[in-house]
């Protein structure tokens, strides 16, 4: 049975994260959230203490005061929190208008290369540290969008001391400020540790890519650690409109494949197996960058990995569910990321229907034939690129107002190169710093699947109907799911009370 009582405590921490964060609430508010949250915890404690539920009810008598209570507490810990986030946005001295400005900035990826070959100016989004008004340096907390002629050895973590020119005109969602143009940038730190040890992995398996094609130049750093900055344009555009992008971001599939690969590998002691999961998570997240999706795709994996020692089945919805809440706790601002919404619809379309699709066709269809193996493996193939692309399809056509078409055929004829890609393309990151010829060798393996992969993008975007227009854009889709939504619940409904009354009422 599918948990599904953490879902609207996730969704009321991102409604109230979103809000709070642009809309900052006074205490009040918060104070009654509490306030209700310690009634409801209360009146769940007294009557539970006589209780004696069912041993094995998924979902216990009185749980609506206890699912209530964690709504509530989440959504004041979420109002708080964000509120006190947007206050300090708001009167974050970064605010200075469009203008002259001096700040010390912390990069926040590598970064990225200009867009037109003329130029020689590198762009990479930044959190701005400190602010120079006066005589004085005031602390920030804004980011922006940088680019500088001097950030040629420049990588994440280095903080840089710049003077250049702000234009708020191209400010992006907040917390971002606009675009700095910089006229001169001085390396005032480096990280030492894990960041100088990813810092040499980036560089040394850039270097062995080198001589790789043009589109594996990009797409075999993208798929093995998520470093997309050398994709070409025509090729990003085609995986856009065939929502292959997803590839190019070490996400939730890029670790269900690791871990799949590990434990292939590895005895079947479930402590070793356990040991070496929380291992390779780490040094991916230390790899990739703590990112909000790559935390969200690697948290989900450690509660797996936990389900493993613990000897039970994880309810993998109240997981996700759980890490979505504690992600927005901890940085409000990844309730308005495109990227982390993306990354979350998509991993709830994977471990829910997604999963539950997959087992009903085991069921359904005999698992002894090479016809029915078949079956059931072109049924879990089609199942998550299919839903998958259903429920993010609103955001992608908010952000492009196109219907990738082809996008599940797309990621279809893709899938079975991704698997290589992803494992020959972090062995080979891996073993960039210690031996660069078995590197080479790795990316190499690498490219062969990321040549088919770019030519099953090229060849589904250029076919007839890839960007279909939509009238009215995502709200349209969200139109249409939430008619598709009432109807299905109206459905169960009549099947689970009136039927069985008309089914009676027949009866002589």
């Amino acid at each position: 049975m599918v948990d599904l009582r953490l879902m609207p405590t996730a969704i009321a921490a991102w409604a109230a994260s979103w809000w709070a964060t642009a809309h900052p609430v006074p205490w009040p508010p918060i104070v009654a959230c509490v306030l209700a949250a310690t009634a409801c915890a209360a009146s769940y404690a007294r009557t539970h203490r006589h209780a004696r539920p069912p041993r094995h009810a998924l979902t216990p008598p009185r749980s609506l005061r206890l699912a209530t209570t964690l709504l509530l507490t989440a959504s004041a810990c979420a109002l708080a929190v964000s509120s006190s986030a947007g206050r300090s946005y708001q009167a974050d001295p970064a605010h200075t208008g469009s203008g002259p400005i001096h700040a010390r900035v912390l990069l926040m990826r590598d970064p990225a290369p200009a867009s037109s070959g003329l130029s020689t100016r590198r762009r990479a989004r930044v959190r701005i540290l400190a602010i120079e008004v006066g005589q004085r340096w005031l602390t920030s907390r804004a980011t922006a969008l940088v680019s500088s002629p001097s950030w040629q050895d420049a990588a994440r973590g280095d903080v840089y001391e710049l003077e250049g020119s702000l234009d708020t005109a191209f400010a992006a969602e907040i917390p971002s400020i606009g675009a700095i143009r910089a006229r001169s940038a001085r390396l005032i730190e480096r990280p030492g540790g894990p960041d100088a040890w990813r810092r040499d992995t980036h560089r040394a398996f850039a270097a062995a890519c080198q001589p790789l094609p043009r589109d594996a130049r990009g797409l075999v750093p993208g798929m093995a650690i998520g470093d997309d900055r050398l994709v070409p344009s025509d090729l990003a555009d085609a995986m856009t409109a065939t929502s292959l992008t997803h590839l190019t971001a070490v996400s939730g599939s890029h670790i269900v494949i690791i871990l799949a690969t590990l434990n292939l590998l590895l005895p079947a002691r479930k402590p070793l197996r356990v040991g070496a999961t929380i291992l390779v998570l780490a040094t991916i997240v230390i790899l990739v960058g703590p990112e909000a999706s790559v935390l969200r795709s690697v948290c989900v994996a450690s509660v797996a990995s936990l389900g493993l020692v613990l000897g039970r089945e994880g309810q993998a919805i109240a997981a996700l569910c759980a890490v979505v809440t504690a992600t927005l706790l901890i940085d409000p601002w990844a309730s308005r990321s495109y990227g982390f919404a993306l990354s979350a619809l998509a991993a709830l379309a994977v471990v829910g229907p997604s999963a539950a699709l997959a087992r009903r066709a085991k069921r359904r269809v005999r698992g002894d034939t090479r016809i029915g193996k078949a079956l059931r493996r072109l049924a879990e193939l089609v199942c998550v690129p299919a839903l998958a692309e259903l429920f993010t399809a609103p955001l992608i056509v908010s952000l492009s107002g196109a219907v990738p078409v082809w996008g599940i055929a797309a990621n279809v004829a893709a899938e079975p190169a991704v698997p290589v890609a992803t494992i020959a393309g972090l062995s080979g990151a891996l073993l960039a710093p210690i031996s660069p010829p078995m590197s080479s060798a790795c990316a190499r393996v690498a490219s062969w699947a990321t040549g088919w992969i770019a030519g099953s993008a090229r060849f589904f975007a250029g076919m007839p109907g890839a960007g279909l227009r939509v009238p009215g854009g995502g709200a349209t889709l969200l139109s249409i799911y939430a008619c598709a939504g009432l109807g299905w619940a109206a459905w169960r409904a009549w099947k689970r009370w009136a039927l069985p009354l008309t089914d009676e009422a027949r009866d002589p």
